[in-house]
């Protein structure tokens, strides 16, 4: 019966991240700790330990407060590039946006900026410049 749940929880696992956005698959990449112990806590549930189940559990719910910041204090991160920050805000896309969530993004606001739909060619040159450079950057 172990096995079993251990491949459900494993494709669920796979589902989700195949399914959640690139923002939100960084947050709970970064936030591994956290899932750790909650996977060790429904695993010490289906075993029937109670309290240690509520421990790693607890465990778990600081890891996921704590944790960002302390990872934050240890990496140096680089300096944010405020090219990349304004194209993303131009876009409406957060930071760590996928390929397809940018192409999304500049396909929707495109429909607006476009001259031939009505629009103004200085924005549909700026939507295709944010575009570029978040696209060049994933490469």
């Amino acid at each position: 019966m172990l096995p079993g749940l251990i491949v459900v929880a494993a494709l669920f696992a796979l589902l989700l991240m195949g399914r959640i956005g690139g923002a939100h698959r960084h947050e709970l990449g970064a936030r591994w700790p956290a899932l750790l112990f909650a996977g060790a806590a429904i695993f010490a549930l289906t075993r029937g330990a109670i309290w240690p189940a509520l421990a790693l559990g607890a465990f778990s719910a600081l890891a996921w407060i704590v944790w960002p910041s302390l990872a934050a204090t240890r990496t140096s991160a680089a300096p944010p590039n405020t090219a990349d920050a304004e194209a993303c805000a131009i876009l409406g896309v957060g930071a760590h946006a996928t390929e397809s969530e940018i192409r999304s993004a500049y396909r929707a606001k495109m429909t607006r900026a476009h001259p031939d739909l009505g629009g103004g060619h200085a924005e549909a040159a700026r939507l295709t410049a944010a575009r570029d450079r978040l696209l060049g950057r994933k490469r």
